[in-house]
């Protein structure tokens, strides 16, 4: 093959690695965006509640939804800092 087509096919690589990150850092953006929301309704329903069966519950289920919210944030700073390099 001469130089200008494996050249071309080179850039179509990194452009489509560079989409593909774009498109999962939007994605990440969107969940984050949901378990933020989850989360607000669940600390309102934890405000109303008085059974401290259902307010432990309602706890252990904001602690994983700031865990995963923690992972994902540490996920959309590396896709960040990956998309400011290229």
């Amino acid at each position: 093959m001469k130089t200008k087509k494996l050249l071309r096919k080179i850039r179509a690589l990194l452009s489509a690695d560079q989409r593909a990150q774009v498109a999962k850092y939007k994605s990440l953006e969107k969940i984050l965006k949901k378990l933020e929301l989850k989360e607000s309704a669940l600390r309102e329903k934890l405000d109303g509640e008085t059974d401290e069966e259902k307010r432990g519950e309602i706890l252990r289920k904001l602690e994983v939804i700031a865990a995963q919210a923690q992972k994902g944030g540490k996920l959309r700073q590396e896709l960040g800092a990956l998309r400011d390099a290229e």
